[in-house]
């Protein structure tokens, strides 16, 4: 099946994202590359890679709920493509709670990131540089709707899970230390 973009303007999609939020067209190219690949034979993780480029173009632009919309396609794609549970999922799970934390939709947020977690821990271990990211997270929900006891569990355990896999003075340590301060303070 031949191109309905031609290929100098897919080599184009690879530059930055807020040079891709500065060009007009770049939704209309991603959307009809989306669907052309999907409907082909395409390596499935470029049909995965152009999705986050139109996402990343909507939160550029801070078009949040359409940044949702993009990646619930995404997500549509992944699970049938590798299945529900599969590492490819826990990203997009991850980048949907994001959106949703933004969009102040705190519960909706949580429930991305609870499958989210399974997969991480299932792919990679308990004591990941995966998993905290997501623990992480998950505290961050958990602060927003108040719930101060779980979100310091979770804070904690995100600390100790960095603490075991990055550097003592990692950023992400220190952003969780503060997390973890702050949630303390709040009780």
């Amino acid at each position: 099946m031949a191109s309905t973009i031609p290929v100098d303007e897919l080599a184009h999609l690879d530059i930055d994202t807020h040079t891709i939020a500065q060009d007009s067209k770049a939704e209309s190219r991603l959307i009809g590359r989306i669907k052309e690949l999907e409907s082909g034979q395409a390596n499935k993780d470029l049909v995965i890679e152009v999705y986050n480029k139109l996402v990343r173009h909507y939160l550029a632009d801070e078009q949040l709920a359409h940044a949702e919309r993009a990646l619930e396609g995404a997500l549509g794609f992944a699970t049938k493509t590798y299945g529900e549970k599969h590492p490819a999922v826990a990203p997009i799970l991850t980048e949907l709670a994001f959106v949703n934390y933004n969009l102040n939709q705190f519960e909706k947020a949580k429930s991305y990131l609870e499958p989210a977690l399974a997969i991480q821990e299932k792919a990679h271990g308990k004591v990941s540089e995966q998993a905290a990211f997501v623990v992480h997270k998950l505290g961050r929900v958990y602060e927003a709707l108040g719930r101060y006891a779980e979100a310091e569990k979770f804070y904690l355990r995100s600390v100790t899970t960095y603490q075991n896999t990055y550097i003592e003075d990692d950023s992400q340590i220190i952003i969780a230390r503060t997390d973890l301060a702050r949630v303390k303070r709040k009780k």
